[in-house]
């Protein structure tokens, strides 16, 4: 804690959940020096002078939740988008998704990530416009945000600081730098590795590439995360080439935003975890994703040059041809799924929120051409929301989220004018539904997916629970009021049912409004 000295603080009367039970303890719970110091019987008054109160008044009393993917680098310090987040009761996010992240980068390679990335998780702070370590970002973030954040190591961007976005595997001189720069960051206070292995230019990674990476997560016991090389159908594949990297060196390791036939992935999962691997997933309750236009509509192959190349090539005639001929053919099913969440360009921003053929038929183009008009007007700042196949149904969504080895996430990008709802909506959306309405989860159930797993995961410390010596990150949940309210439509709606949240012991929200930012709002790093 910074700042000041805090003021005690008093839940009264608070339901709340309690390890392995299904059913809710009643007490106060005392908070004092962002921890919980004491729990007291219900309708104990004998409170400490000066404490001040926050009648729990039938609410349940949830460790905070812990957003296990988020592309947060979009909505940490932002007003409007922490409202959001906290409205849901969340407390922490995990950054550095996806192998692109703000650091560990330099003045030569910031604007490089910036730009590929810049429909996820939009432009560097204003403070560090020339690029930060894994420290600084962690420090940036713990000094603007309400909420509390963790790092991984973004393979893709250390990928870039040494070979930029060529597709030549990394020599061995190259792994030992890369090595190199991620055992800083972690020394600084990443919590682990994260891999995009279907973006640029992390998607150019060799077998030596992965196992270097691997092997670093299995002797610093850090989590290996990763977008793997293929959902939906292609998930035994993407989940086949992970576990093989686990099972070889022993890390542990974690599937980013899983979403799949749960018949043709769980199965993997629980053959995985029954062999002894150490591996957890996080999913999202929506079925549609959300990217970067360009990493859907546009060839690896055209992006090893980086940005500006990727920008003149799209630019040249032929080259748009050749794609009309070869390439979008081939996905045009995908095209036909897609809608525009961010345009970054002012020309261009009447397309947000439209889908990509209504887009075509509006400029009077093939949907090919559109793309690259889409991509290169707004330096690849054009972003996709995007429907995932029929195959993919509700039941597999939940069946994913109540499996044992599942965290909740949102992959919550929260950038332009029609973002996907899910950073607006998922966590109470997971809580409505398996808690509420289809009773799959207890409270306490609910607090191990939302909250206790991603807090061991990646290094929050001892948050996660209700009981005397834990960090004081709580929210207060109106079982009655859950529910999102952002959808497709209106995506930025915000949810309800949580108007209280507390984080290192002070409150954050408060009345569903958020509570001046000052000092004593400030939680430190997490400990690990």
């Amino acid at each position: 804690m910074t700042g000041s000295a805090q003021r005690p603080l008093a839940i009264r009367d608070a339901r709340f959940p309690t390890a392995g039970t299904a059913d809710l303890d009643r007490g106060t719970v005392l908070i004092a020096d962002g921890r919980v110091a004491d729990v007291l019987p219900a309708g104990t008054n004998d409170l400490p002078e000066g404490t001040a109160v926050i009648d729990a008044a039938g609410r349940v009393l949830m460790p905070g939740f812990i957003d296990a993917h988020s592309h947060g680098e979009g909505a940490l310090g932002r007003d409007d988008r922490e409202l959001a987040l906290l409205r849901q009761g969340l407390t922490g996010v995990v950054l550095g998704q996806d192998g692109v992240s703000f650091a560990p980068t330099t003045p030569q390679t910031a604007p490089l990530n910036e730009r590929y990335f810049a429909a996820v998780n939009g432009p560097l702070p204003a403070e560090h416009p020339h690029g930060m370590s894994a420290g600084r970002m962690l420090a940036h973030f713990a000094r603007v945000s309400r909420l509390t954040s963790t790092l991984l190591v973004p393979a893709g961007t250390v990928r870039t600081a040494i070979s930029g976005f060529s597709a030549t595997p990394l020599t061995t001189r190259q792994l030992d730098e890369s090595e190199e720069i991620t055992r800083a960051a972690i020394s600084e206070g990443a919590t682990g590795i994260s891999l995009g292995l279907e973006y640029v230019p992390g998607g150019f990674a060799d077998p030596a590439e992965l196992r270097r990476y691997a092997e670093i997560g299995a002797d610093t016991g850090l989590p290996l995360v990763a977008h793997v090389r293929g959902y939906e159908a292609d998930a035994p594949a993407g989940l086949g080439e992970l576990i093989a990297l686990a099972r070889d060196t022993g890390a542990p390791v974690h599937v980013a935003h899983l979403h799949a036939p749960a018949d043709l992935a769980l199965p993997i999962v629980d053959a995985a975890l029954d062999e002894g691997i150490d591996l957890t997933f996080d999913a999202y309750p929506y079925r549609r994703g959300n990217t970067i236009l360009a990493m859907l509509a546009i060839p690896a192959a055209l992006q090893q040059e980086g940005p500006h190349r990727t920008l003149a090539v799209l630019a040249d005639t032929a080259t748009r041809e050749r794609l009309e001929r070869e390439w979008f053919p081939g996905i045009a099913d995908l095209l036909g799924r897609v809608t525009i969440s961010v345009a970054d360009h002012p020309d261009w921003v009447w397309a947000e929120g439209l889908p990509l053929p209504v887009i075509a038929e509006r400029v009077g183009r093939p949907i090919g051409e559109t793309v690259c008009d889409l991509i290169v007007a707004t330096g690849l700042g054009a972003g996709a929301i995007v429907q995932q196949p029929a195959a993919n149904r509700l039941e597999d969504v939940r069946a994913i989220a109540n499996h044992r080895a599942h965290l909740g996430s949102s992959d919550g990008i929260f950038l332009g004018g029609h973002p996907h709802p899910r950073g607006w909506g998922s966590f109470s959306r997971m809580l409505r539904r398996h808690v509420i309405d289809w009773q799959d989860w207890t409270w306490w159930e609910a607090a191990e997916h939302l909250s206790l797993r991603a807090a061991r995961r990646f290094g929050f410390g001892d948050r996660g629970l209700v009981r005397p010596h834990s960090r004081a990150d709580f929210c207060l949940v109106d079982p009655a009021a859950v529910t999102d309210r952002a959808t497709y439509d209106e995506p930025t709606l915000l949810a309800e049912g949580i108007a209280d949240v507390i984080v290192g012991g002070t409150p954050v929200l408060a009345g569903a409004e958020l509570c001046t930012m000052g000092a004593s709002t400030l939680t430190e790093r997490p400990s690990r």
